[in-house]
């Protein structure tokens, strides 16, 4: 039943439709037609060698995209990030074009991802502050972009495992020296903690300058890196034959794993906390059924030993981690505590925005926010967001976006459902994707990185990830599956 739901709500039925209905429609089918008959004289010369060649060199540049991501100098350059990314995705078409061999496969999370771009290009075209709002449309765009590149280079779950692995390495360097921050004790760059309900402590940010920015950053890396130390485990093909080096690859991912979620813990970021409550939770449902599933005998065992590692958790971090307690509970503290009184203050603003503009939103963009937000703030609270992902895009989008965002988060879950059921192959990095999917959105509730570059990247990554996994060849539906 719960299989059959997800089928339903993955909306896999439609993927064929919608390629058809794409390349068959009157406004862009003449362009598809044109482009394939182009490609069909290149395909037959010696071009299509140099064609595939550039798609190649496209999922290099994206492998390349993910490994200087946190670079300090990308802190500020923005568009240096925005240029690598299209500049992939124009070699990826080029390629094609030249009759490349690597195909892209459409999907019906296209048409959501395009429904949520037109929610933006219209929430741009009504909005009052129309200069700022196309600056604002002009990052999503970038983003969408990087959405169908990541789709296109992700022909293969190797590949998807070779991207992962680029990004997860490149969080790892970030994180050793976000460690080493913490032990020479880095004095911070801003006022991060309300002395008046907390211990103060050193929060790392390392190349990133902000440590809630730096735990959006690596919440995602954290579950990726779990998948990878799995995937080395499992894998039986190419340098991985050999039982010894399988077995340090994987104790190395899982270094990498750890090391990771110590520095997103060091942030002292309370969303991270979040996050991470929210990914582990993911994980251990998903675990905790699948052995179930084979072992129904166990329920009781496991669901006392989960009991006995919370407990044992809670009273290790009382006694033994009392700062972090307090960073911990303050999350709890309502409006005692300045940041908690903030975020509320800019949610009770935020949501008088979306009523009042909740058709067709004030327009996308951090430029455009503070200009409708003047409006409703109160003195003292002014603000560059909502400090909440689905109010900031009922805000800047209105109910069109809103509706997008919530058919693809429903789509994803629900594909990675099926992967996770139905391809033994893939299930684990689905279930990777799925986590870090998780902290994303929970971090995404109560804090505004998300929409940073470093954050946003990441996260058309895990989209693009799990969209792959549902069309890879080996995947089976509820419809192909074999007796």
């Amino acid at each position: 039943m719960l299989t059959q739901l997800a089928s339903f709500f993955s909306f896999s039925a439609l993927d064929k439709t919608w390629g058809q209905a794409l390349t068959s429609s009157a406004l862009i089918g003449w362009l598809v037609n044109l482009f394939n008959a182009i490609r069909a004289n290149f395909a037959k010369s010696i071009f299509s060698t140099a064609g595939t060649a550039l798609q190649q060199l496209a999922f290099a540049l994206s492998c390349l995209l993910f490994l200087v991501l946190a670079l300090p100098q990308f802190a500020n350059d923005k568009g240096a990030l925005a240029l690598l990314s299209t500049a992939a995705m124009v070699l990826w078409i080029g390629g094609r074009l030249a009759g490349g061999k690597e195909e892209r496969q459409f999907s019906a999370v296209d048409a959501i991802v395009l429904a949520y771009l037109a929610a933006n290009i219209i929430a741009t075209f009504s909005s009052h502050y129309l200069v700022q709002s196309i600056k604002g449309l002009s990052k999503v765009a970038v983003y969408i972009i990087n959405y169908f590149l990541l789709t296109s280079v992700l022909s293969t779950p190797k590949r998807l495992n070779k991207l992962i692995l680029a990004a997860v390495l490149a969080g790892f360097v970030v994180s050793l020296y976000g460690l080493y921050q913490y032990k020479i004790g880095v004095a911070p760059l801003a006022t991060w903690e309300d002395p008046t309900v907390e211990s103060k402590g050193t929060r790392i940010y390392s190349t990133l300058g902000n440590p809630n920015l730096l735990a959006g950053y690596l919440i995602p890396l954290f579950p990726l890196a779990l998948a990878l130390t799995i995937n080395c485990l499992n894998e039986r093909l190419g340098w991985l034959k050999n039982t010894y080096i399988r077995l340090l690859a994987a104790l190395f991912c899982l270094g990498m794993a750890l090391t990771i979620a110590l520095a997103t813990v060091l942030t002292g970021s309370r969303g991270a906390f979040l996050a991470l409550g929210a990914m582990a939770a993911v994980i251990v449902l998903a675990l905790f059924f699948y052995v179930v599933a084979k072992h129904k005998k166990l329920i009781a065992p496991i669901l006392l030993a989960l009991l006995a590692s919370a407990v044992a958790g809670a009273l290790l971090v009382h006694f033994k981690f009392p700062a972090f307690e307090s960073r911990l509970l303050s999350i709890f503290a309502g409006s005692e505590h300045s940041s908690n009184a903030y975020r509320i203050y800019v949610w009770r603003a935020s949501a008088k925005m979306f009523m009042d503009n909740w058709w067709f939103g004030v327009g996308p963009g951090n430029s455009t926010f503070p200009l409708a937000y003047g409006l409703y703030m109160k003195s003292g609270f002014d603000a560059l967001g909502t400090y909440c992902v689905p109010l900031e895009i009922g805000v800047e989008c209105g109910l069109l976006g809103l509706i997008s965002s919530f058919l693809l988060t429903v789509s994803l879950y629900a594909r990675a459902h099926l992967t996770f059921w139905l391809n033994p192959n893939l299930r684990w990095m689905a279930l990777g994707l799925t986590a870090a999917l998780s902290g994303l959105i929970m971090q995404g509730l109560v804090d505004t990185v998300f929409y940073r570059p470093q954050v946003q990247f990441l996260f058309w990554l895990v989209v693009a990830g799990l969209t792959s996994l549902s069309l890879a060849p080996e995947s089976l539906t509820p419809t192909h599956k074999t007796t």
